[in-house]
C-alpha cells in the first residue's frame, strides 16, 4: 500500500483539500486523529487540540494504518509532525513513528498564520494567536524536512495550496513510488 502523508498545522487545508482530491483520484483519505480514535475507541483531545498520551496515540495510528494495508491500495493520511502537548508545549513526533508508517511520500501544506487563524476561528470557534500558529507551523515544517531527510522520503511543500496543486503532488508521488 502507498501511504502519502498530508502534513500541516490545523487549518492548513488538509481535510478541506485532501477529501476532494482523494475522491477525484479514487484513493482513500483518512485523518490520523480519526484512525487513532477508531483504534482506541475514544477521543484523546478536545477542540483546543492539546494532546495527551502522545506515544500511545502514535502506536494506535501505526496499528490502524497497518491493519488497512491489505484492504487499501493507496491512502492519503492527513496528520502532523508536531503536536501541542497537554501543557501547550510543542512535541515533535518521533522519526520512528514515520518509519513505522512506511510512507511513500509527504506533502506539507503551508499557509499564512492570519489565514489559518481566521479558519480556526470560523471552523472551531477557537481564537489562536498568530504567533502561536506561526511557531507551530515553523516547527512542523522543520521537523517534516528533518524526518523526510533522515528516512529518505520524498517531500513536496505547497504554499497557499489549491486542489489542483495537491492533486498534482499526489499524482507525482504515486508515479515516483511505482518506479
Amino acid at each position: 500500500m502507498n501511504v502519502i502523508f498530508l502534513a500541516g498545522v490545523h487549518g492548513a487545508g488538509k481535510g478541506y483539500l485532501g477529501v476532494p482530491v482523494a475522491g477525484s483520484l479514487g484513493i482513500v483519505h483518512c485523518t490520523a486523529s480519526q484512525l487513532i480514535r477508531d483504534e482506541k475507541g475514544r477521543a484523546t483531545w478536545g477542540k483546543d487540540k492539546l494532546v495527551a498520551d502522545v506515544d500511545d496515540n502514535q502506536l494506535a495510528l501505526i496499528n490502524a494504518v497497518n491493519r488497512r494495508r491489505e484492504s487499501t491500495r493507496t491512502m492519503l493520511l492527513d496528520g502532523h509532525f508536531v503536536l501541542r502537548g497537554g501543557a501547550g508545549g510543542l512535541i515533535r513526533l518521533a522519526t520512528d513513528v514515520f518509519s513505522s508508517l512506511r510512507l511513500s511520500g509527504v506533502i506539507l501544506l503551508c499557509e499564512d498564520a492570519k489565514v489559518i487563524g481566521a479558519r480556526l476561528a470560523s471552523r472551531d470557534g477557537v481564537s489562536t494567536s498568530f504567533e502561536s500558529i506561526a511557531e507551530l507551523a515553523a516547527e512542523e515544517a522543520a521537523h517534516a524536512r528533518a524526518v523526510c531527510c533522515s528516512l529518505d522520503i520524498p517531500l513536496i511543500v505547497i504554499d497557499s495550496p489549491s486542489e489542483m496543486q495537491l492533486t498534482n503532488a499526489v499524482v507525482q508521488l504515486l508515479a515516483d513510488a511505482s518506479l
